[in-house]
């Protein structure tokens, strides 16, 4: 009885063993850095994160979540996501460390209220190309975007869309200072550019939970990331690794071996607490 169940067990470990790693770590694909210091909203910064990991998954770049002191030691990390951070979250040393990165051909991305993050870094407002007027309009309003053609961040965003947001507005606006606008609204206004000199996008959308769980806006961050990444090629969904890959056939088998073994230990220890009674009832008879 051990020996089957030590088999079965044995069986389901090895298994395990069989599943190939993650196609989206075994290469050498672009590595974020996602920084949510100092968010208000911590809902929607899980969701962020929660969507984010699985666009890795899919379209083969690794996201590592962390914290401002990380950015003291950027090697080996492609792009810089501000995601929804606020307030003054870096020091000084830190600042350094970021706009060395950036001006050295690292990537940035960024999102919602980091455009007033660091409300007193010059530079990071400089490279940003536009200063926000004040805080997003609340409550959230529903608003049709219409992408630009012509970047690699916009490919295949060509249809309207249409987001709930807390919407920034700015002055001087990012085509003042020569950004690429990539999103506007009905009205003509900005809500995402890149600079044309550095990797530096950024959207105005991500402030607001249901933005996350939309398409076409996922579409835009996650080619974004890969613009921001230096990446020249293509992006290639991984349809099998959306999901941890598995043998599931092998696995099912191995489960239903072990149930139908455990089941049959569990019939022949109930025929024999049945038996031994019974035998036991004859051999008193035999002896009366």
């Amino acid at each position: 009885m051990r020996i089957l169940r030590l088999c079965a067990v044995g069986m389901l470990v090895c298994a395990s063993t069989l599943a190939p790693a993650s196609a989206a770590h075994a290469a050498d694909f672009p590595r974020v850095l996602v920084l949510t210091e100092g968010h208000s909203d911590g809902e929607t910064v899980e969701f962020a994160l929660e969507r984010l990991e699985m666009e890795a998954r899919r379209w083969n770049f690794e996201l590592d979540e962390g914290e401002p002191a990380d950015v003291e030691d950027l090697s080996g990390v492609d792009v810089v996501m501000l995601l929804d951070t606020e307030g003054d979250i870096f020091d000084a040393g830190q600042e350094s460390a970021v706009q060395t990165f950036v001006e050295g051909g690292g990537g940035l991305v960024a999102t919602h209220s980091a455009a007033v993050t660091e409300p007193d870094w010059a530079w990071w407002h400089e490279t940003l190309g536009a200063s926000a007027t004040g805080e997003p309009v609340s409550p959230a309003t529903k608003e049709s975007i219409s992408f630009n053609a012509g970047s690699p961040i916009t490919e295949g965003l060509d249809k309207d869309e249409e987001l709930t947001e807390r919407w920034y507005y700015f002055d001087p606006e990012p085509a003042e200072t020569d950004q690429n606008v990539l999103a506007t609204l009905d009205s003509g206004d900005p809500v995402a550019w890149n600079s044309p000199d550095l990797k530096v996008f950024y959207s105005v959308a991500g402030g607001e939970h249901g933005s996350w769980g939309e398409r076409d806006f996922l579409q835009l961050i996650r080619q974004a990331i890969w613009w921001a990444a230096g990446e020249q090629g293509e992006l290639v969904h991984n349809v099998e690794d959306a999901a941890p890959n598995w043998p599931y056939t092998l696995t099912f088998i191995m489960f239903v071996v072990a149930v139908a073994g455990g089941g049959s230990i569990a019939v022949w220890r109930l025929d024999r607490t049945e038996i031994a009674p019974a035998s036991e009832q004859g051999a008193e008879k035999s002896a009366a």
